[in-house]
Formats: structure tokens, C-alpha cells, sequence
């Protein structure tokens, strides 16, 4: 990553984290200078201008240029069209949708009536305003990067190219975690004692174990039968784009070590973001499909419907049981496909397994 884009990553991550305290500190204090709505009005306009910039490189494509000059020379990307546009509407929307959220009292008093009484979201409050507004935002950039990159395809591509960085993977999991503990006010709304109940996190117990394990087991059998019939309805050519980037993923961890890692620091990242902190708030519903969106190597695929399922069981998990358990799910559900390939792998090449 060259310096410019660490530059972008570095403002972008203390922006959000900005955000995020900055709502906590007017819930926490009624007296406190009202920055957040204004803060979230920089969020929707970045929205806007990163549609304006996915919609310019689909429309750059169309050029014709001259036979000696390609799209990477002029700095743009080969993007589709239609795609381009379709994500320019849905950004739009999603930009439209967050201003609707922060300046209605009464859209929001309905979508509590939606979420349903039991969720613990508060039409008032702006860390909850705050959080749909940055959840529409990371749609938004998820498929805008899925758009620009070429589709799976072209993910696929840039990661047979590039690999996948195990640190990169793992501090993106950091993210979700540091995500998770300032949205919920660590140390300033809550101790860490409160904050660990509110996440339903604790010492994993002999149930945690039995059901995280037995979940994980079962979504990974469940997954196996879903892959099974969807083969057998998907041309061979289709199904191979479909499953692309997925397969590009799990082929860059080729070793024991760094799939269980990767699994590790994915279900304890994930789970306390979606599972931990979104989900009481907002619901089961829908944090799972805010869940499947952000997984961009399955998205707009049959595969969807498949990891819908599996992220359904884990908030199922961790509604009834807890976090903890819905994090020994996600891990053994991951660290057997890794795993698995893994020893697939040095078998039909005739080595050992690491």
C-alpha cells in the first residue's frame, strides 16, 4: 500500500472513530456541543463523492481511447457500465436514507416500531443514529470497492496477483473489535465489566463449547449440502466466477498456523461487531443482512442464500446462548474449511501436512 492510500486509511478509521465518541460523549452528556449530526453530514457526503467517483470510471470506460493507451495508464480502472450507474443509485439512496435518519425524529420512531420493542435501539439516541448512518456508509464503500475492482472476477484476479496479508486480515479484524468497544462507550459509559455484559462476552463455559462447537460443525455440513445442490444447478462456467474470490481467499492461508489465526481473530472481530454490538440494537434480522452484504466475495450470488443461513445460526446463537458461543461457531465453521483445504491441498501435491 503506498503512503497516500495509508494517509486516506489513517484519516478515514479516526473520522469513524471521531463519530463514534463524539455520539457517545452527547449521550453520555446532554450539555455537550452537538457535533454529531454535522460529523454525519461529512459521512453522507463522502457517500456522494465516492458515487461520483465509481460512476466517472464507468463512464471513463466507454471512451474510446487510441489503440497505444489503456485504462491503468490513464489511472481508471476498467468498470462496467451498468454497474457503475446501479451503484450510483444505490449509493444515492443510501445517502438519502442517512439524511432521512439524522434529521426525522419521527422515521426513526418507526423504525423502532419495525426492529420491535424488544431491540434495544433508541430513536434519540445518537450513538444509534450514528451507527445506521455509518453501517449505510460501509455498504456503500463495500460495493463501491466490489464495482471498481472488476467485480468477483476481478477480485478474484487482484487476489491471485497480490495474496491476502495475514496482518492485513488480522488488523481489519482489530477494527471490528475497536469498533465494537467504542460504540458501546468502554470507559466512558461503561467499565469494562459493564461492557462485557453488554456485549454478552464471558469465559466461555462447558455450553459455550458444546453448542459453539455443534453449531460450527453443523454450518459447515449445512454449507457442504447448499454447495452440493447449488453445482448441480449452476453451469460449471458460472459457478467457477461465482466461487472465484472466495476460493482466491482461502488459497492464500496454506498453512495451519495462519488459518487458525485468521479464524480466530475473524470470529472474535466479526462477532463482537455484528453479533456483540449491532445485533441487541438492532435486531437478528437486520444485522444478518447488513452481515452477508459486507462479505463482498459472495455477494450478488446464489452463495448469499448459503451464508444468510450460516450467519443466521450465529445470531441465533448468540441471542440464546452468548457471543462467546457464537464465536466458537464462527471459528470452528472457518478453521475446518481452511483446514480442510489446506490438507486437500498437500495431499493432491504430495506433501506434508504443516
Amino acid at each position: 500500500m503506498d503512503p497516500f492510500n495509508i494517509l486516506s486509511s489513517v484519516l478515514l478509521i479516526g473520522y469513524i472513530c471521531l463519530v463514534i465518541y463524539v455520539a457517545n460523549m452527547e449521550l453520555l452528556n446532554p450539555n455537550a456541543p452537538r457535533l454529531t449530526r454535522p460529523l454525519l453530514f461529512g459521512v453522507v457526503g463522502m457517500m456522494l463523492l465516492f458515487a461520483l467517483v465509481v460512476l466517472q470510471a464507468g463512464l471513463f470506460t466507454e471512451i474510446d481511447l487510441p489503440a497505444d493507451v489503456t485504462e491503468a495508464e490513464m489511472g481508471f480502472p476498467t468498470v462496467s457500465m451498468a454497474a457503475s450507474v446501479g451503484f450510483t443509485v444505490l449509493a444515492v439512496a443510501c445517502a438519502g436514507a442517512s439524511l432521512a435518519v439524522i434529521h426525522s425524529a419521527r422515521l426513526r420512531i418507526r423504525l423502532k416500531r419495525m426492529i420491535g420493542e424488544t431491540a434495544l435501539y433508541d430513536p434519540a439516541s445518537p450513538v444509534h443514529t450514528a451507527a445506521i448512518v455509518l453501517c449505510l456508509a460501509l455498504i456503500v464503500s463495500t460495493l463501491g470497492n466490489l464495482v471498481l475492482g472488476g467485480g468477483l472476477a476481478g477480485m478474484a484476479d487482484q487476489l491471485g496477483e497480490t495474496g491476502v496479508s495475514l496482518g492485513e486480515a488480522v488488523f481489519n479484524q482489530v477494527l471490528w473489535v475497536v469498533a465494537a468497544f467504542l460504540g458501546i462507550g468502554l470507559f466512558f459509559r461503561r467499565s469494562p465489566a459493564a461492557s462485557m455484559f453488554r456485549l454478552r462476552l464471558r469465559w466461555p463455559n462447558g455450553q459455550d463449547l458444546v453448542v459453539g462447537v455443534g453449531a460450527g460443525i453443523g454450518m459447515y455440513i449445512g454449507i457442504l449440502g447448499f454447495a452440493a445442490v447449488w453445482s448441480l444447478l449452476v453451469p460449471p462456467e458460472s459457478l467457477a466466477e461465482q466461487t472465484s474470490a472466495a476460493q482466491a481467499v482461502t488459497q492464500a492461508f496454506n498453512t495451519l498456523p495462519s488459518a487458525f489465526l485468521l479464524a480466530v481473530s475473524v470470529a472474535i472481530g466479526e462477532e463482537l461487531f455484528f453479533r456483540g454490538a449491532l445485533q441487541p440494537v438492532f435486531g437478528v434480522l437486520p444485522t444478518t443482512i447488513f452481515f452477508v452484504l459486507l462479505h463482498t466475495q459472495y455477494t450478488l450470488t446464489p452463495a448469499s442464500v448459503g451464508i444468510f443461513g450460516v450467519a443466521l445460526v450465529l445470531a441465533l446463537v448468540a441471542k440464546r446462548v452468548s457471543v462467546t458461543s457464537a464465536i466458537v461457531a464462527h471459528f470452528v465453521y472457518n478453521f475446518i474449511q481452511l483446514a480442510l483445504a489446506i490438507v486437500a491441498a498437500r495431499m493432491l501435491g504430495g506433501g506434508g501436512v504443516p
